[in-house]
């Protein structure tokens, strides 16, 4: 219950700064219909100490592999299916 409170309370932020692979941030964010910003790993390509996430939506971090030539069938989502920004191998939806 106390992590019910704790999301919920996340979820009426004006602004969510969180973190990669956060549970609790990414049903905030969901619930709130916010776009967070995400806290980089010093490391990154990017060079700031947060990212702009692209929407709302959570990431899925390990999405099925897909053998095109096994199925036969291409997929094709480049218009609404982005890599995410904390996962190199994950995906999430858009709205471009």
């Amino acid at each position: 219950m106390m992590a019910w409170v704790d999301i919920y309370l996340l979820s009426l932020c004006d602004v969510l700064v969180t973190s990669g692979w956060s549970t609790f941030g990414y049903v905030a964010q969901g619930l709130g219909g916010l776009r967070p910003w995400i806290l980089q790993i010093p490391d990154t390509k990017y060079g700031g100490a947060c990212r702009r996430a692209v929407s709302m939506e959570p990431c899925f971090h390990f999405p099925p592999s897909y053998d095109d030539n096994k199925v036969g069938v291409r997929v094709d989502g480049s218009s609404t299916v982005v890599h995410c920004e904390d996962v190199g191998g994950g995906l999430k939806l858009v709205n471009l």
